[in-house]
């Protein structure tokens, strides 16, 4: 019932085969695929390292507290003024992740392979 592929891709009577790479592998393509893969990469190494620095300075927190050094009030509120303040970066914010393209799969794979072996 199958047939040899033909020019136009035909299998067998009426199915064409989808193919994901194009005929010939351009360099617009090419680019189209790396460039994001290394912004997710980096953005992946990132994330890594400020969520490390996030816990180190959590675990910080928790033993001078623990060792009486600190109040817990005296955390509360200098985070409670940074979450009041946070709010007038959320625009340069959303303009920074306007650059991203995190709908790529390519970039999401690059954020991963960065977050998890980088």
């Amino acid at each position: 019932m199958l047939r040899n592929v033909n020019k136009n891709r035909k299998i067998c009577s009426g199915v064409y085969m989808a193919f994901i790479l194009p005929p010939d592998l351009s360099t617009t393509f090419l680019a189209a695929l790396i460039v994001p893969l290394i912004l997710g990469f980096l953005v992946g190494i990132i994330a890594k390292g400020i969520l490390k620095v996030g816990i180190a300075i959590a675990v910080l927190v928790i033993i001078l507290i623990a060792l009486g050094t600190i109040t817990p009030s005296q955390v509360i509120g200098p985070l409670v003024s940074l979450f009041r303040s946070g709010s007038q970066y959320t625009s340069k914010v959303s303009q920074i992740s306007g650059f991203l393209p995190y709908s790529s799969v390519t970039f999401l794979l690059g954020l991963v392979i960065g977050f998890f072996k980088g």
